[in-house]
């Protein structure tokens, strides 16, 4: 008996040693074992010790995992940091009911962790990549460290090692552009608002929106540095940024003989935001790039994977009769000044050009650009699968290693909505296609995340496995996670929202009322009796759930839908009433439908992010004083609006509480009053007075019972659709 505790002594020992000493890598980064220990204590604090974490090299480059628990011990093996992660939160979804997100947590644990019968799983993806580089716009263009710390925990435990990290860089390209004689006045006029800095970057405008503070330069490398150290110790592999041969205006006067091209103007700009491109030709492409990247090196240390997007919806800017080599030559430019700098580094290339402009981008265009590119030096992501599968009509992408992606969302959109059948079948299809050719990952690519969570917790699961997902056992074991035990109308309700919202292509849904007001606009949310049925059983279950905060956030949001698209079709009888000179249904309608509308601003500001306070909040906190602030509130609050240019409007909406009562309401009032007195309705003045006035902090009416708040809108939604249409 002594003999056998001595030996259990031993082996506690041993696995003491191993999950809490491990040592440190030579670079003096920690080792993957300890980078999982690190996230385990930032999510479940006081249970590491019941974790038991090896790692065990997978042979292929694919990631891959066991897990095992038994009499309260969990014991992961990993083939890397993110595998161990992956496996951490596999457990802590499919055997405690645990779910992280974006919304908050459920987390429920028992003092001694259930067993677990021991399961492997592999993916069939060397790389899991995440964001799309609009990311940087509509949602993360003001986060802090703290903000980033929990996104890339979540990145972790949900398996992606490949994220797309671009913030920072402005750093280095003033002192590239610097230190060929361009100056600090003419940079003013070249970088965009901090809200508008993806597009700046892929060369579509310049200066809109600026200049931007260079507090806001200093303070976003220092936190790209954090934020690439932080997914190096996790073992991921970060996209940073390279050159793709737009310069500033400026560049003419220090290089008087260049050849600089024009390109046309994006999105109706006008021509004083225009960019300028290098010509692939000129000496000066390789330079720009080798000097950039070595550069970004030494500040933010050494990546392997570069982001060039040349022709992001712009006209490409090569002639008729020679268009095949001039495609050639760019293609060959950037990867030469990719090669330059780093001889094994990797050219990424979202892959939107060929959807955005499929006419020009046919088989020998998009052959041309590519061939020069040695084939295992290049990623193509072919961002849109949803939409267009770009690898079955570019064959393959002609030997090129591509991943397969899905946006999902494009503006930071939050309304409900999703393709899960998709998502959940056609990833496994393209993997027995014969014909997909040198396939390399498996992307997540959303313009705005913080929403539709059920989404990307599928999307993550399904970048695990190379076979079709069952939805309905998939969805139990969601609702299982998210909420725990929970009635059975609840599981129901989702059955029908799957049935409805989330078995759409639509990825850019508005409200009626969000668009600024005008005769013959219509909403994205149809009427639906499936989806009312999905918020009634829905919220019928708020006593079995009552407290769960994933519960309350979710009823919030399906509610706001509810009474949202039947204010939409209040706001669309008042319109036809008009029309018809029955001006006191009329006035009745717009009176119901701004009630309900004010009431769903106020349900709203009960959701933890849903708020435009707290993206309001996020761009002040970057000003290093008031003048700093209000710049940084005019930003933020102009990308979600009106946005720049004269096709962009409304493009970024959110359905936020802030947002819907003083923005949306005052200008479908001021619309309403317009039509009874026939007055011209000035909104574009109005709407520029909105953006620029500083307001800080907008009231918030936070309804005590949220959850019976929504119950009471929803029937208030019912009646005053009942009775306009008597």
């Amino acid at each position: 008996m002594k003999k056998i505790q001595l030996i259990s002594l031993i082996i506690a020992f041993l696995f003491s040693v191993n999950a809490f000493c491990q040592p440190v890598d030579i670079d003096g980064s920690p080792t993957p074992v300890k980078a999982a220990y690190n996230l385990l204590n930032r999510i479940i604090p006081g249970y590491s010790k019941d974790f038991h974490l090896f790692i065990n090299e997978a042979g292929n480059n694919k990631d891959e995992f066991e897990v095992e628990a038994s009499n309260g011990i969990v014991t992961i093996t990993g083939s890397s940091a993110i595998a161990l992660t992956k496996g951490i939160y596999f457990y802590l979804r499919n055997a405690a009911n645990c779910m992280i997100t974006w919304n908050g947590n459920h987390i429920d644990l028992p003092k001694v962790l259930p067993d677990f019968a021991k399961t492997k799983i592999n993916t069939p993806y060397e790389y899991r990549l995440y964001y799309n580089v609009c990311t940087y716009g509509y949602t993360t263009a003001f986060w802090d460290w703290n903000q980033w710390e929990k996104e890339i925990d979540w990145m972790a435990l949900h398996g992606i090692n490949m994220p797309i990290a671009m913030i920072g860089q402005e750093e280095v390209w003033q002192k590239v552009w610097k230190s060929l004689g361009i100056t600090d006045e003419e940079l003013s006029n070249y970088f965009s608002g901090p809200a508008f800095l993806p597009w700046h970057r892929m060369g579509n405008i310049n200066k809109h929106g600026g200049p931007i503070p260079q507090s806001y330069i200093d303070k976003s490398a220092e936190l790209q540095k954090k934020i690439l150290n932080r997914m190096r110790e996790l073992g991921m592999n970060p996209v940073v940024p390279a050159f793709s041969g737009y310069v500033p205006s400026s560049f003419k006067r220090i290089y008087p003989n260049a050849d600089i091209i024009t390109m046309k103007p994006w999105a109706g700009f006008p021509a004083d935001n225009g960019t300028f491109m290098l010509s692939p030709l000129s000496k000066h492409f390789a330079e720009i790039g080798k000097k950039f990247i070595e550069e970004y090196s030494k500040e933010f240390g050494q990546s392997h994977l570069y982001l060039a997007d040349a022709f992001n919806e712009m006209t490409v800017p090569v002639s008729k009769d020679n268009r095949y080599k001039e495609l050639a030559d760019f293609g060959k430019a950037i990867f030469n000044s990719i090669n330059s700098a780093d001889s094994t580094g990797t050219w990424v290339m979202q892959g939107w050009l060929f959807y955005s402009d499929a006419t020009f981008w046919d088989k020998p265009s998009t052959q041309a650009l590519l061939k020069d590119v040695p084939d295992k030096r290049m990623i193509i992501i072919d961002l849109a699968e949803e939409s267009f599968q770009g690898w079955k009509k570019l064959d393959g992408f002609f030997g090129k290693r591509w991943i397969y992606s899905v946006i999902h969302n494009y503006g930071g959109h939050n309304q409900l909505f999703g393709n899960l059948p998709f998502d959940a079948k056609d990833p496994s299809t393209m993997l027995a296609d014969s014909s997909h050719g040198d396939m390399a990952g498996f992307g997540i690519s959303p313009e705005g995340v913080e929403n539709n969570e059920i989404v990307y917790e599928l999307l993550s699961d399904v970048a695990w496995t190379d076979k079709p997902i069952n939805l309905n056992k998939w969805i139990e074991d969601y609702c299982s996670a998210r909420y725990g035990k929970y009635p059975e109308q609840v599981l129901e309700a989702w059955m029908y929202l799957l049935k409805t919202v989330y078995s759409t292509n639509g990825a850019f849904p508005h409200d009626l009322f969000q668009f600024r007001p005008k005769d013959g606009l219509k909403s994205d949310l149809e009427p639906n009796d499936d989806l009312d049925k999905a918020t009634d059983l829905f919220l019928s279950g708020s006593e079995s759930l009552k407290g769960n905060s994933l519960y309350t956030a979710d009823a919030i949001q399906i509610a706001v839908e509810f009474a949202s698209s039947k204010a939409d079709q209040l706001l669309d009888k008042a319109i036809g009433f008009h029309k018809k000179n029955e001006f006191n249904k009329r006035d009745i309608a717009f009176d119901k439908a701004f009630t309900l509308i004010s009431k769903v601003d106020e349900l709203l500001s009960a959701h933890p992010l849903y708020r435009i306070n707290r993206w309001i909040d996020f761009a002040r906190s970057w000003g290093k004083d008031e003048k700093e602030a209000d710049f940084y509130e005019e930003n933020a609050k102009r990308q979600i609006t009106t946005w720049g240019g004269p096709y962009l409007t409304e493009y970024a909406s959110k359905i936020w509480s802030g947002l819907v009562k003083n923005y949306y309401l005052p200008r479908w009032e001021k619309f309403a009053d317009s039509l009874k007195t026939g007055a011209a309705c000035d909104l574009f003045n109005w709407e520029e007075k909105w953006i620029t006035t500083p307001v800080k902090h907008f009231d918030e009416a936070k309804p005590d019972n949220p959850v019976q708040f929504a119950k009471d809108l929803v029937s208030e939604a019912k009646k005053d659709q009942q009775e306009v249409s008597q």
